[in-house]
């Protein structure tokens, strides 16, 4: 999607309020709330892109305005009342340096009618801002495309169109319609394993074959799952139809965890042999 189009849009999903004398700039900088649901939408910067931002703000200031939904509790989901709730939802990273350092920021105010609209926003904003990797960006799309999922089938009535939305999203960002469903296993997968694990895959600091994750789409795990080792291990995982790379990979590393007799350390060494040739050969 252009820039300027997805710019339209966004001006089109927003209303600048003025606060109020009971809801003053300052007064609401001292309540904005961070719903992790959502601040784990934002992908999350490399070292040096950190310390690169934190130099730039301490040496700047914060020049863009945070974005805060103004809502209540209720509708964000952190209660039942309908108390004011000023939630951020962009600005993440230059929120934590100002608390940091004491720094000072200015603030901009949003309006949605639910969190779903929100997380719908927030993935289309980073889309359309920042240079994602390819797994970042299969993730939002993935994560979009769950979304308007879940939010269609909602609102479904008697005698209503019927909306493609792989086809429709796959329209928008210039790829085929099955790429979009498979962001959807992937984006599915992810959200089975522990935030601090999903960030770092997503993150490149720890690898695993995307098939791997997508084979978690559709499981039930009791709890999020904290490790690589525990995903190559889960049933799911192992049920998958694996082949070539990933399932030499897959075969490594539980060949690895279990005991290195002399049987298992001369299978091991084939292994890794044929999965060097296999990479060297591509």
């Amino acid at each position: 999607m252009a820039k300027k189009d997805f710019m339209n849009l966004m001006k089109e999903k927003t209303t600048d309020l003025r606060p109020s004398l009971l809801s003053s700039e300052e007064n609401i900088k001292g309540q904005i709330t961070i719903l992790e649901p959502l601040r784990d939408l934002i992908p999350a910067l490399t070292s040096e892109e950190q310390e690169q931002l934190e130099q730039n703000v301490r040496r700047h200031g914060i020049k863009d305005p945070l974005t805060i939904w103004e809502t209540t509790a209720r509708t964000a989901g952190t209660g039942d009342s309908e108390t004011p709730v000023f939630v951020l939802i962009d600005g993440h990273n230059r929120y934590f340096i100002s608390q940091r350092y004491k720094l000072d920021f200015r603030i901009h105010l949003v309006r949605f009618a639910s969190l779903d609209e929100v997380k719908d926003y927030m993935i289309d904003y980073q889309l359309g801002r920042r240079n994602l990797t390819p797994e970042q960006a299969s993730y939002l799309r993935g994560m979009r495309y769950l979304q308007q999922k879940s939010m269609r089938g909602s609102n479904l009535q008697a005698g209503t169109p019927q909306v493609n939305v792989s086809e429709t999203l796959a329209k928008e960002y210039g790829v085929s319609s099955r790429t979009i469903k498979r962001d959807g296993e992937f984006a599915a997968g992810l959200e089975k394993l522990a935030p601090e694990l999903r960030k770092k895959i997503l993150a490149g600091t720890e690898t695993l074959p995307k098939s791997a994750i997508n084979a978690l789409a559709k499981a039930e795990p009791d709890s999020p799952i904290e490790t690589v080792e525990a995903i190559l291990t889960s049933t799911a995982v192992a049920d998958a139809d694996l082949s070539g790379e990933t399932a030499l990979q897959n075969e490594i590393r539980k060949l690895a965890n279990g005991r290195l007799d002399r049987r298992t350390c001369q299978r091991l060494i084939a292994k890794i042999n044929e999965l060097m040739t296999l990479q060297s050969s591509k």
